[in-house]
């Protein structure tokens, strides 16, 4: 591993006068390329106005998605998802209910499998075998993204530009390759991604508007938000509704570890007033228009061995718990979705753990 630190300005953005930090980079071969892993081991920014003391305006966020976080033993379909998430205050009063602009950039992965792991080139007694068996199509997606997001008390609207690519420059394979190797999987189980969708990179755009009907500033204790998304994309075309209703203690939209918005010049009122504890439900209707994970990439013609058309329609339900304090976040989420894919046997589900830290 070799070690790069850079000491430069930064003019890109109005708000810093300068940005420090350093960076590790780890280059690992894979079959004659190499997979790049980027550590940002230290940042230190000044900013073109001054913070006060006790600020708590960045933030970092780690969610993994996978079956294995159900403890059922399920494998497959969405079978991992790995994010890491910065956001950065960009602007805001220290008042909580007062408008808030928080600028979010993400890496993420996303993979994809058939209903199940153990299948086999031929079938046993055992085990089902059979190109029959991939009743979803092979994908890796791996991307960047950076979200603007506007918050006023209990309203939020954002707007996001991603890029990324499926196929085998997903690196979906050599991920779930190494984490079975890691859990004492047998490699034959492996197979599948000889037919995995071929690569293409996308571009796409999203938005998102959520206002709640039942406040959370004057109803601290249940709260009910209508959500609305859409994407339109070279990979993904969609377009999503869903409510989102919450039951414990919680703040404000424009305050809430919920949405990412619990960022302040200065922290106002008490540990107490800001701690939030809760469960939630959120049931979701989808529609999607295209999907290159199902359907291979939009511009090309030789798509995949194995592609399959999607279901327009998708239903969603999701159930979770969240325990956030000034400098905390832990939530843990149950989802389970309708079928994607034309091909599927089965419903999907998977679980959700997110940890966040603000500093």
């Amino acid at each position: 591993m070799q070690e790069i630190v850079f000491r430069m300005p930064f003019k890109l953005f109005p708000i810093f006068k300068s940005i420090s930090f350093g960076i590790n980079v780890c280059l690992l071969p894979l079959k004659g390329s190499f997979l790049v892993i980027i550590f940002i081991t230290t940042i230190k920014s000044i900013y073109g106005q001054e913070l006060k003391k006790g600020s708590l305006n960045e933030q970092i966020t780690f969610t993994v998605d996978n079956n294995f976080l159900l403890f059922n033993g399920d494998d497959g379909y969405y079978t991992s998802g790995l994010f890491l998430r910065y956001d950065r205050l960009k602007n805001g009063q220290n008042k909580a209910s007062d408008k808030k602009v928080i600028m979010s950039y993400e890496v993420g992965q996303k993979i994809y499998t058939a209903y199940n792991r153990k299948i086999l080139p031929n079938p046993t007694k055992q085990f089902p075998g059979g190109i029959d068996q991939i009743d979803r199509p092979i994908a890796g997606y791996l991307y960047g993204k950076a979200t603007y997001a506007s918050f006023n008390n209990d309203r939020m609207w954002s707007f996001g530009i991603s890029a990324g690519s499926i196929g085998e420059n997903s690196q979906g394979r050599f991920v779930q390759e190494f984490w079975h190797k890691m859990i004492g999987i047998k490699e034959h189980w492996n197979w599948v991604w000889d037919y995995q969708v071929k690569n293409e990179f996308g571009v796409n755009v999203q938005s998102s508007f959520a206002k709640a009907l039942i406040k959370a500033s004057k109803h601290p204790y249940f709260q009910i938000t209508p959500i609305t998304k859409a994407v339109l994309g070279t990979s993904f075309t969609n377009a999503s509704q869903s409510v989102l209703f919450q039951l414990g203690k919680m703040s404000t939209i424009s305050n809430s570890g919920q949405w990412h918005s619990k960022l302040e010049r200065a922290p106002t009122g008490t540990s107490e007033e800001r701690l939030e504890y809760f469960f939630y439900y959120q049931p979701m209707v989808k529609y999607q228009l295209y999907n290159a994970t199902i359907q291979g990439g939009l511009f090309r013609e030789d798509k995949g061995p194995i592609i399959s058309e999607i279901k327009p329609l998708i239903v969603a339900h999701e159930l979770g718990v969240r325990f956030s304090n000034n400098r905390y976040d832990i939530a843990y989420a149950v989802i389970f979705q309708s079928m994607e894919a034309i091909n599927q046997f089965y419903w999907q589900s998977y679980a959700s753990l997110i940890l966040a830290y603000r500093f």
